[in-house]
């Protein structure tokens, strides 16, 4: 029989979930026969999140039977879960979502497995604006988008000790937390092996790519795109398939011009300065307390280098603000 454990991947954002999720969904077989049940569909994942935001746990206690009369262990996996999980189970209570959904499993006699990838927060949010402005979620500048962030965390949100403080004090569930850097073994080998997974050399890879950077000159557009439609196309602004039309033909512009060998990075000195000093003190603690070194030790403070934040010359200008025009006319007619 499997442990009776429940295994939570809960990202973070732009830590190759995606990646993660699709080479998990191909490898069913591999994954049954190394005791673990990995539901195939991503909303399947996705309406777990929404039960449990809704206090109903029905569905998680469901698919953990099921997994345990085919002996097996559930994995689910779900970046949102890294941003929500701390937060209250109900409005104006104390008990977050973490803990409603650990005391259920307490009394089911399920223990609870967190797994996360941690990347350091510059390269974090370079990275998770880039995926979000590309996908028309706000118009907002890099720079707004920042501070935003550290004020108030949110969707974005790269507080560690914030976000898990709770799962690495219950001493009741096991954390694993992996650095997320480049030069890394893959991602979702590093992810089996620290949930047990001793051999990964029979798991099918994976023949595409998700989610790669479109390059500054895609986010140069898609920050234009996203103005114009929140200020002159408030209907198609709220229309989410007018949207993802907008941002498909962007992104295969983008990998036609090849802008990925150029890729944004909106991080500045001033930036990088505000972040350390919102983020500084909190990451040493929990790299002390996750992996018993300095933060520094595992993310090294590096030098940025900023892309553009404008066409470099009056042709490119006027290419990329032709790209504009069409992108925009392309995706009004549809």
């Amino acid at each position: 029989m499997a442990e009776r454990t429940l295994v939570l991947h809960v990202g973070i954002h732009k830590t190759a979930s995606t990646y993660i999720q699709h080479r998990l969904k191909g490898n069913q077989p591999f994954l049954k026969r190394n005791g673990l049940l990995y539901p195939r569909r991503r909303r399947d994942h996705l309406a777990l999140v929404h039960a449990l935001r809704h206090g109903d746990l029905q569905p998680w206690l469901d698919l953990i039977r099921l997994a345990f009369r085919k002996g097996l262990r559930p994995l689910i996996s779900a970046e949102v879960l890294s941003v929500i999980l701390h937060q209250p189970a109900e409005a104006g209570t104390t008990g977050s979502l973490l803990g409603r959904l650990q005391d259920q499993l307490q009394a089911e006699g399920v223990s609870l497995e967190l797994v996360a990838f941690v990347r350091d927060q510059p390269a974090y949010l370079n990275s998770r604006y880039t995926q979000l402005i590309k996908r028309l979620y706000f118009a907002s500048s890099f720079n707004r988008y920042v501070l935003d962030t550290l004020e108030k965390g949110g969707e974005s949100d790269c507080d560690y000790e914030r976000l898990f403080g709770e799962a690495i004090e219950d001493p009741r569930i096991r954390t694993c937390f992996l650095p997320f850097r480049s030069g890394e073994a893959d991602p979702c080998e590093r992810l089996l092996a620290a949930i047990g997974v001793a051999d990964c050399s029979l798991l099918a890879p994976l023949n595409h790519q998700p989610n790669t950077q479109p390059g500054w000159q895609a986010v140069w557009l898609a920050q234009r795109l996203a103005a114009n439609l929140q200020r002159h196309h408030p209907a198609v602004w709220r229309d989410r398939s007018c949207k993802a039309r907008i941002r498909d033909a962007l992104e295969r512009l983008a990998e036609q011009e090849g802008w990925q060998a150029e890729p944004f990075q909106g991080v500045n000195g001033y930036l990088l300065s505000r972040i350390e000093k919102r983020f500084g003190a909190g990451n040493e603690r929990f790299a002390q307390q996750v992996w018993g070194c300095s933060w520094q030790d595992i993310f090294p403070r590096r030098e940025v280098r900023p892309s553009p934040r404008q066409p470099r010359d009056l042709q490119e200008q006027q290419r990329l603000e032709s790209e504009a025009t069409r992108l925009l006319e392309e995706g009004l007619q549809t």
